[in-house]
């Protein structure tokens, strides 16, 4: 019972936090324009919202780790443990798969694609916006802005459909 009242609090969490974090999300694209200030701000929200849900889905799967690990390789389970030893878009890409497969959700995501390839480019822009070292940090091309945009719509698809598939598996077909 312990582990259930743990994943609970973690599920709750994950709502609160995701609560918040999709608001900042909803608003800020109310004033979306084509300035490099917004698309800083975009980047920002939007990289939260990603490692906030990446985090409470972390925590989640690493309590369901103590009743089950079988279905996990151990660079999976380590993401979950230890996820400091695990660059930004490594820990992401590894709780997902993780949490996909201790859950039973399908499909996992496809992390061979152009999709992760802006995903993780997403991810990087994110490091140099909040470390920026020169100008070009901070700057985003047409190109670049498009691809950075794609891969950030990608990485929250990915995360919102979470919700979406475990509602579908386990509520819906019991009601």
């Amino acid at each position: 019972m312990e582990i259930q009242k743990q994943f609970i609090e973690e599920f709750n969490n994950y709502l609160a936090l995701g609560k918040v974090l999709a608001a900042d999300l909803v608003d800020l694209s109310k004033s979306e324009d084509d300035t490099a200030y917004w698309r800083r701000n975009y980047v920002r929200v939007v990289a939260s919202l990603i490692e906030g849900y990446s985090h409470c889905f972390r925590k989640m799967a690493a309590i369901g780790l103590k009743s089950n690990s079988s279905t996990l390789s151990k660079k999976e389970q380590e993401s979950l443990l230890m996820e400091s030893i695990f660059s930004t878009s490594n820990r992401i890409k590894l709780t997902l798969r993780a949490f996909y497969k201790m859950f039973e959700l399908s499909p996992v995501p496809d992390f061979s694609g152009k999709e992760w390839q802006n995903a993780m480019a997403f991810i990087e822009k994110r490091h140099a916006l909040m470390h920026p070292k020169n100008l070009t940090d901070l700057e985003f091309t047409e190109k670049s802005w498009d691809e950075l945009r794609n891969g950030s719509n990608w990485l929250i698809k990915k995360h919102f459909d979470i919700l979406k598939i475990l509602y579908e598996k386990y509520i819906q077909k019991d009601s």
